[in-house]
């Protein structure tokens, strides 16, 4: 009776650790993709959008939420880059683009620069400033 009634914990113990497995696999999957900070891809022959990011504004942070909402939707046409303000090794580059607040900067596949936008607001203005740069490529 002992034996039966070990065998039965050990077998809901591998069941219950396998749905929390599931469980977290499935949670993992479902977190958004990280973007890129890596600015040498601007000038390689494909447009580039940049977030110049700043964790501490609802502006910067609602822009993210629509880069992310937007990438797939232009994945292999448009480059995601966000850099942070308040980052070091990013320092460099915005003050190369003279940037010192949240903004989209629209770099052509040439590398020049657009556009410089602080006023996206919603996913309509977006998909409208990247299809401009699509069309301007």
């Amino acid at each position: 009776m002992l034996r039966l009634q070990s065998g039965f914990a050990i077998r809901s113990t591998l069941i219950t650790l396998a749905i929390i497995g599931v469980v977290l696999a499935v949670g993992v999957m479902l977190l958004p993709r990280g973007f890129s900070d890596d600015t040498s891809k601007i000038g390689r022959g494909k447009p580039v959008a940049v977030l110049t990011h700043d964790k501490n504004t609802v502006y910067s942070q609602r822009l993210m939420e629509l880069m992310n909402t937007v990438r797939d939707d232009y994945a292999g046409r448009v480059e995601f880059v966000v850099v942070e303000l308040e980052s070091a090794k990013d320092r460099a580059f915005l003050q190369q683009q003279r940037v010192n607040s949240a903004m989209l900067l629209l770099f052509g596949p040439d590398g020049r620069r657009r556009a410089a936008l602080d006023n996206v607001t919603d996913e309509r203005s977006l998909r409208a400033a990247l299809e401009q740069l699509l069309a301007a490529s």
